[in-house]
Protein backbone atom coordinates (compact mmCIF):
# COMPACT_ATOMS: atom_id res chain seq x y z
CA UNK A 1 0.00 0.00 0.00
CA UNK A 2 1.26 3.34 -0.96
CA UNK A 3 2.44 5.56 1.49
CA UNK A 4 1.19 9.68 1.01
CA UNK A 5 3.51 11.37 3.50
CA UNK A 6 1.05 14.59 4.58
CA UNK A 7 3.95 16.97 5.07
CA UNK A 8 5.45 16.47 1.64
CA UNK A 9 4.84 19.11 -0.73
CA UNK A 10 3.92 16.73 -4.12
CA UNK A 11 1.21 14.75 -1.83
CA UNK A 12 -1.26 16.38 -4.20
CA UNK A 13 0.09 15.51 -7.31
CA UNK A 14 1.22 12.12 -6.47
CA UNK A 15 -2.68 11.58 -4.92
CA UNK A 16 -4.04 13.13 -8.59
CA UNK A 17 -1.63 10.94 -10.70
CA UNK A 18 -3.14 7.58 -8.81
CA UNK A 19 -6.08 8.72 -7.71
CA UNK A 20 -7.76 11.36 -10.18
CA UNK A 21 -11.10 12.19 -8.87
CA UNK A 22 -11.44 8.86 -7.56
CA UNK A 23 -12.83 8.64 -3.62
CA UNK A 24 -12.92 5.80 -1.03
CA UNK A 25 -11.34 5.36 2.44
CA UNK A 26 -8.11 6.63 3.84
CA UNK A 27 -6.00 6.12 6.55
CA UNK A 28 -4.44 8.30 8.89
CA UNK A 29 -0.97 6.51 10.40
CA UNK A 30 2.05 7.90 11.96
CA UNK A 31 5.43 6.19 11.46
CA UNK A 32 6.91 6.95 7.82
CA UNK A 33 9.45 4.65 7.93
CA UNK A 34 8.59 2.62 11.32
CA UNK A 35 5.49 2.59 12.31
CA UNK A 36 4.58 3.72 15.65
CA UNK A 37 2.44 1.77 17.52
CA UNK A 38 -0.56 2.80 19.18
CA UNK A 39 -1.68 1.60 22.33
CA UNK A 40 -5.84 0.41 22.44
CA UNK A 41 -7.68 -1.46 24.76
CA UNK A 42 -7.58 -5.06 23.74
CA UNK A 43 -4.20 -4.36 22.03
CA UNK A 44 -1.65 -2.43 19.67
CA UNK A 45 -1.98 -1.11 17.03
CA UNK A 46 1.67 -1.69 15.48
CA UNK A 47 0.43 -0.26 12.34
CA UNK A 48 0.07 3.05 14.02
CA UNK A 49 -3.50 3.47 12.92
CA UNK A 50 -4.68 7.20 13.94
CA UNK A 51 -7.68 7.64 12.24
CA UNK A 52 -10.49 6.15 9.42
CA UNK A 53 -12.21 8.06 7.33
CA UNK A 54 -14.25 8.09 3.49
CA UNK A 55 -13.96 10.63 0.98
CA UNK A 56 -16.01 11.04 -2.52
CA UNK A 57 -12.72 12.67 -3.88
CA UNK A 58 -9.33 12.29 -2.01
CA UNK A 59 -8.03 15.12 -3.33
CA UNK A 60 -10.73 17.20 -1.51
CA UNK A 61 -11.02 15.59 1.48
CA UNK A 62 -7.05 15.17 1.60
CA UNK A 63 -6.99 18.53 1.34
CA UNK A 64 -9.45 19.41 4.33
CA UNK A 65 -7.36 16.81 6.43
CA UNK A 66 -3.83 18.25 5.39
CA UNK A 67 -4.74 21.63 6.45
CA UNK A 68 -6.52 20.84 9.82
CA UNK A 69 -3.36 18.83 10.89
CA UNK A 70 -0.56 20.96 9.45
CA UNK A 71 0.83 23.73 12.44
CA UNK A 72 0.80 26.41 9.38
CA UNK A 73 -3.20 26.42 9.61
CA UNK A 74 -5.80 27.02 11.38
CA UNK A 75 -8.27 25.31 10.18
CA UNK A 76 -10.73 23.70 11.80
CA UNK A 77 -12.81 22.14 8.56
CA UNK A 78 -11.72 18.38 9.70
CA UNK A 79 -12.93 16.49 12.88
CA UNK A 80 -9.71 14.98 12.98
CA UNK A 81 -7.20 17.92 12.67
CA UNK A 82 -9.32 19.41 15.75
CA UNK A 83 -8.74 15.80 17.90
CA UNK A 84 -5.09 16.24 17.03
CA UNK A 85 -4.36 19.33 18.12
CA UNK A 86 -6.46 19.59 20.92
CA UNK A 87 -4.11 17.71 23.02
CA UNK A 88 -0.40 18.79 22.93
CA UNK A 89 0.89 14.92 23.90
CA UNK A 90 -0.41 14.16 20.71
CA UNK A 91 1.49 15.72 18.49
CA UNK A 92 4.42 14.89 20.26
CA UNK A 93 3.92 11.56 20.46
CA UNK A 94 2.54 11.56 16.89
CA UNK A 95 4.62 14.28 15.29
CA UNK A 96 3.23 15.85 11.54
CA UNK A 97 6.38 15.34 10.06
CA UNK A 98 5.94 11.30 10.49
CA UNK A 99 1.76 11.42 9.39
CA UNK A 100 1.34 10.08 6.42
CA UNK A 101 -2.29 8.11 4.24
CA UNK A 102 -3.21 4.65 2.43
CA UNK A 103 -5.81 5.27 0.22
CA UNK A 104 -8.26 2.75 -0.55
CA UNK A 105 -10.43 3.07 -3.62
CA UNK A 106 -14.03 2.42 -3.38
CA UNK A 107 -17.48 3.35 -5.27
CA UNK A 108 -18.92 2.95 -1.85
CA UNK A 109 -16.82 4.83 0.42
CA UNK A 110 -19.39 4.42 3.60
CA UNK A 111 -19.66 0.90 3.54
CA UNK A 112 -16.03 0.30 3.12
CA UNK A 113 -15.38 2.83 6.15
CA UNK A 114 -17.71 1.28 7.98
CA UNK A 115 -15.99 -2.27 7.68
CA UNK A 116 -12.86 -1.07 8.13
CA UNK A 117 -14.01 0.64 11.64
CA UNK A 118 -16.06 -2.57 12.27
CA UNK A 119 -13.13 -4.76 12.21
CA UNK A 120 -10.73 -2.13 13.61
CA UNK A 121 -12.94 -1.92 16.70
CA UNK A 122 -13.46 -5.96 16.77
CA UNK A 123 -10.08 -6.31 17.34
CA UNK A 124 -8.39 -3.40 19.21
CA UNK A 125 -12.15 -2.90 21.62
CA UNK A 126 -12.34 0.17 19.95
CA UNK A 127 -11.93 3.29 17.34
CA UNK A 128 -8.98 4.40 15.97
CA UNK A 129 -8.13 7.53 19.01
CA UNK A 130 -9.11 10.56 16.43
CA UNK A 131 -12.40 8.82 15.07
CA UNK A 132 -15.49 10.07 16.94
CA UNK A 133 -16.68 7.81 19.30
CA UNK A 134 -20.69 8.54 18.98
Amino acid sequence: MIKFKISSESMWHEINELHGESGGVYILRCGVETPIPVNRLLASDEEGTLYIGKANSFLNRVAELKKSISPQYKSGSHECGTRYKSHSGIYKVYPYEELYINLVESDDPRTTESNLLQNYEKKFGELPPLNRVS
